[in-house]
């Protein structure tokens, strides 16, 4: 497999895997087709083009006969889809489109070229049982955070109850960008951060290692992951002691760096408009730096770029999930060590 297959298999395994499971439970009836003909006649939509993350294509073409019943022509996006942030309104705009339905996620762009509607999905995976059945991993505990993704956002409130007759006070923060309480997003852990200095430790409800190791970087706080695959409750320090080792590594080949590739896509909700900025700061260091773009980042595309560092001012989950030719490092860690 080449580097930019295995980059993308990468990426999208863990929500590949968890919307896997989504497909199989949810029928297309279950969309919410109410809230997209809405969407529609709000903007007198004829053309929509509809976004569904990897796991869910499986149902892309009844998604788009279903969608259809509503008296519009559909495109389907086939480009990976990584988020809320990963909208491509531009090229849907050229392609004459008046409506994106975004599949999955909860709204995170508000201005775009084209409206968009996002149509969020829930997990019918209730964790409850899982944590009334691991209550006792979480002994010594007094105080906790509660955190998760849209998926699990709704069953938050039952796992707090059980936390809490397990003499566990729970807090469910308020996050910045990501739309309801104890929500997080990999570019988002606001909501931990808002009651960090109330809990001893976090539980993060989902699947998966990137979003705990966001909530553990931001806060430097002990996270336990509700994982709804596994059905077990554990701690991830020993990942996250990994990641410190990694991270530092990567600081050391910054700095002795001499040409730096600074990473930055045009995707309008990944995108870091201050990278001539950031240009600016790196070569005050003496380095020489270049801003590379692109769209859909990929390793094969800097193959043949004589650099020895890169920069990312993308995703933060690129640093971790792309292997890339060079060492590279998230410009957030690089401007913390400076």
């Amino acid at each position: 497999m080449n580097l930019y297959l295995r980059a993308i298999y990468k990426l999208n395994m863990h929500k590949t895997l968890d919307l896997k499971r989504y497909a199989e439970q949810i029928s297309v009836m279950d969309i919410d087709t109410v809230k997209i003909k809405e969407a529609i006649l709000k903007h007198k939509a004829k053309k929509v083009a509809i976004q569904i993350p990897e796991g869910l294509k499986m149902q892309a073409l009844k998604i788009s006969d279903e969608i259809e019943k509503l008296g519009v022509s559909t495109l389907i996006i086939a480009d990976p889809c990584f988020g809320a942030c990963d909208i491509p309104d531009h090229g849907m705009k050229q392609l004459g489109c008046d409506l994106i339905v975004h599949l999955a996620h909860s709204q995170f762009i508000k201005n775009t070229e084209i409206p968009v509607v996002y149509v969020e999905y829930r997990s019918l995976d209730n964790p409850s049982s899982i944590l009334s059945k691991n209550v006792s991993r979480l002994s010594g505990i007094k105080n906790i955070g509660l955190v998760t993704t849209v998926q699990y956002i709704d069953y938050l409130p039952e796992l707090k109850t059980i936390l809490e007759k397990n003499d566990i006070k729970t807090f469910i923060g308020k996050p910045k960008l990501a739309t309801y309480s104890g929500q997080i997003l990999g570019c988002d852990q606001s909501a931990a951060k808002d009651v960090e200095d109330n809990v001893d430790a976090f539980l993060y409800v989902g699947t998966g290692l990137f979003h705990p190791l966001g909530i553990a970087r931001a806060t430097d706080k002990t996270v336990f992951c509700l994982d709804v695959e596994k059905k077990e409750i554990y701690t991830i320090d020993g990942e996250y002691q990994k990641y410190l080792v990694r991270t530092e590594m990567r600081k050391i080949k910054f700095h002795e760096a001499k040409k730096v590739g600074i990473l930055v896509t045009t995707k309008t909700g990944q995108m870091n408009k201050n990278v001539f900025e950031i240009k600016s700061e790196i070569e005050k260091m003496g380095k020489r730096a270049y801003i590379i773009s692109m769209n859909f980042v990929a390793p094969d595309k800097i193959l043949g770029m004589k650099l020895d560092v890169l920069v990312n001012t993308a995703c933060p989950r690129i640093e971790e999930d792309l292997v890339f030719p060079i060492p590279q490092i998230n410009w957030d860690s690089v401007r913390k060590s400076l």
